[in-house]
């Protein structure tokens, strides 16, 4: 087991403020938010990029979201490629052809998560070339066992060398509204040993979508991977309470980590294991 446990803290997602009276979306809030989680021991921060209305943003709204955040923090900062039908492909890969400052990650997936939300692996060959383009590190993102043949497949074609982990994302743990795998304790070790057979290089950074977050935080922590957090996967406490903040949820997962003897990686060290 290593001691050390990446918290990637993921700030918003798709979350509507509704749910989520907190949620960050300009990139003054996400800038603010991500000073907080790295101060109570987030590693790298990820960001869903979105215009004022909520909708995903795919254009140079992304460079004032990238330096905002570089302005408060020195981690890696990680956006999320996944876009709506609404969005096309084109518009998605063109994007790293025209930042003035790209992110150093990107969340790549193969499968959609959402029935609004297209994947494949095939789109997903044509982002992960405009990332090699760009410089920017991917990270795929698995929902499922049956999303990593076609990562297999990927990877053997040379477009996941520079990917630093594999995100792990599970779903409500009842199963239900997700094309995620349900966030059980069995499902979370499932996933992160499938993962570790096919990929034996790649860390593991798991998560699970709201009362799966914490149930996949405490058997990643326990089972020596790495964690995700924030408002992107829950928006309250394992208590059931609300979240005041981003920086809160990754309190606890920093707690999680030195109750199983474990300790939040120091960003020296979350450069080292992105290079």
């Amino acid at each position: 087991m290593s001691d050390a446990m990446l918290i990637v803290a993921a700030l918003n997602g798709m979350r509507s403020r509704l749910e989520c009276p907190k949620l960050p979306i300009s990139a003054d809030e996400l800038a603010t938010e991500a000073k907080r989680a790295v101060d109570a021991g987030a590693g790298v921060i990820h960001v869903h990029v979105r215009r004022k209305d909520g909708l995903p943003a795919f254009d140079l709204v992304i460079d004032d979201v990238v330096a905002a955040i570089r302005g408060k923090v020195d981690v890696p900062i990680s956006i999320s490629t996944q876009r709506t039908r609404a969005t096309s492909l084109g518009t998605v890969t063109a994007l790293f052809d025209v930042l003035r400052a790209p992110p150093d990650l990107a969340t790549v997936g193969v499968r959609p998560p959402e029935p609004d939300q297209p994947a494949h692996r095939e789109e997903a060959r044509q982002i992960l070339e405009a990332c090699e383009r760009a410089g920017v590190r991917p990270q795929p993102v698995v929902i499922g066992v049956d999303s990593l043949g076609d990562f297999e497949t990927l990877y053997n074609d040379s477009l996941l060398s520079k990917a630093p982990y594999i995100v792990a994302e599970l779903g409500p743990s009842d199963g239900h509204g997700s094309g995620r795998m349900a966030g059980t304790p069995h499902n979370v070790l499932r996933l992160a040993d499938a993962c570790n057979a096919t990929f034996p290089r790649f860390d593991v950074v798991m998560s699970g979508e709201d009362e799966a977050s914490p149930i996949a935080q405490a058997v990643a922590a326990a089972a020596g991977h790495h964690v995700r957090c924030g408002f992107q996967d829950s928006s309250t406490l394992p208590d059931g309470g609300e979240a005041a903040s981003n920086a809160e949820l990754v309190e606890i997962a920093a707690r999680l980590a030195h109750a199983v003897g474990r300790h939040p990686m120091e960003p020296d060290d979350v450069r080292a294991l992105l290079r």
